[in-house]
């Protein structure tokens, strides 16, 4: 049986863990807590934190391992393409590509030297680094995190240096950025990628919880709705730019996006599928399995996954959402009668652990229905 390793066993990871099972590999999982909904799903667990590519270059070397993947997770993209380029496995990108993407100031000095959405920014590392910045309402962000970590609004200078120390605090490399806040609907591009050709360009709006700094998704619903079709074109042209300006092959490539006034603009981009389920979304509207075809690229399969029947249906993605630390309870959160697929990450009595530290996904469902009732 062919063996694959997955980085990660949170909730990003189990329509990945669920998918190869099906396909016939022995799943591996590793995560530096032995805690998630894929923990029960992967047929071996090791205790390796995801970042870390020795450990998990010597496993993947002993178990004979085919296949490395992560979904949802810019943490563990740069050790996911390290130990499939050390064992000679096939990857999307290279770690170079994956370093520049991971890191939201190196991002956007790609994006300006190639003349791609500007957007006012500078990187932090410590207060005086603030000075002279007067570009409010601002964002402020650790520079390679994820997860809305560390996320805080400044509409002044006080306000910029509150927020400094917290987004300090959860960079791994101590340094944060501070851009201009982009105002407009916000929507995300899917993206995929065969032999330098674009062959999925789909866009989605994206629904985020109001008052809450750094965008907590609330839902997705596709088609996008949110625009004319003249700014979502050019939203999906400005994907297209920033994914040739990355230089990206093959794969998936997911970007949010804020339709402002001046344009669509880049908030982020990763080269790796979405943590949001958003392929489901796809699948069901679209009739194409990015999933699928993710993991059939990556095994040097004959691509199936892009050739389903296109459908015209508006369909929608909810997640349920609970505040950390409370015990998770199913009851305030049961799906429709007519969802498409509903599924929830936590057991029943478990506490919500804290991610973002405001509200926290716990599960979602799928409804198709037109996006206005999703608003």
């Amino acid at each position: 049986m062919r063996k694959a390793l997955i980085l990660g066993t949170g909730a990003a990871q189990v329509d990945a863990i669920h998918y190869l099972r099906e396909a016939g590999w022995w799943v591996i999982g590793c995560s530096y807590l032995r805690e998630g909904p894929g923990l029960s799903l992967v047929h071996e667990f090791r205790q390796i934190n995801i970042t870390d590519v020795p450990a998990l270059e010597e496993l993947a070397r002993h178990e004979g391992v085919e296949l490395v993947y992560s979904v949802g997770s810019d943490l563990a993209m740069p050790a996911v393409v390290r130990v499939a380029t050390a064992l000679g496995l096939r990857r999307f990108i290279s770690p170079a590509l994956a370093d520049l993407t991971q890191n939201k100031v190196s991002l956007r000095d790609h994006l300006r030297n190639h003349h791609i959405s500007p957007v006012s920014y500078r990187q932090l590392r410590r207060r005086a680094d603030a000075t002279g910045w007067d570009h409010f309402p601002a964002i402020v962000k650790p520079a390679d995190s994820q997860g809305q970590r560390g996320v805080c609004r400044a509409d002044s200078m006080d306000e910029l240096l509150a927020c400094l120390e917290p987004a300090l605090t959860a960079s791994r490399s101590a340094t944060a950025i501070v851009e201009e806040l982009l105002d407009g609907p916000e929507v995300s591009a899917n993206v995929f990628v065969v032999g330098g050709e674009i062959v999925v360009n789909e866009l989605s709006d994206r629904l985020v919880v109001a008052d809450f700094p750094g965008g907590i998704p609330r839902g997705h619903v596709l088609p996008a709705q949110s625009a004319s079709d003249t700014v979502l074109a050019e939203a999906r042209t400005l994907a297209e730019r920033c994914v040739r300006a990355l230089g990206i092959e093959n794969g998936p490539v997911y970007l949010q996006m804020k339709l402002t006034r001046c344009g669509p603009r880049i908030i982020e981009i990763t080269p790796r599928l979405d943590g949001c389920h958003i392929w489901r979304l796809i699948l069901e509207a679209r009739g194409i399995d990015l999933l699928a075809a993710s993991f059939q690229l990556l095994a040097g399969e004959p691509l199936r996954a892009l050739d389903g029947p296109r459908r015209a249906d508006d369909v929608s993605l909810h997640f349920f959402l609970q505040a950390p630390g409370e015990p998770f309870s199913r009851a305030p959160h049961q799906p429709p009668p007519a969802a498409l697929h509903s599924e929830f990450y936590l057991q029943e009595g478990h506490i919500v652990a804290a991610v973002n530290g405001h509200l926290e996904k716990v599960g979602y469902c799928l409804l198709r229905e037109p996006a206005c009732a999703s608003r």
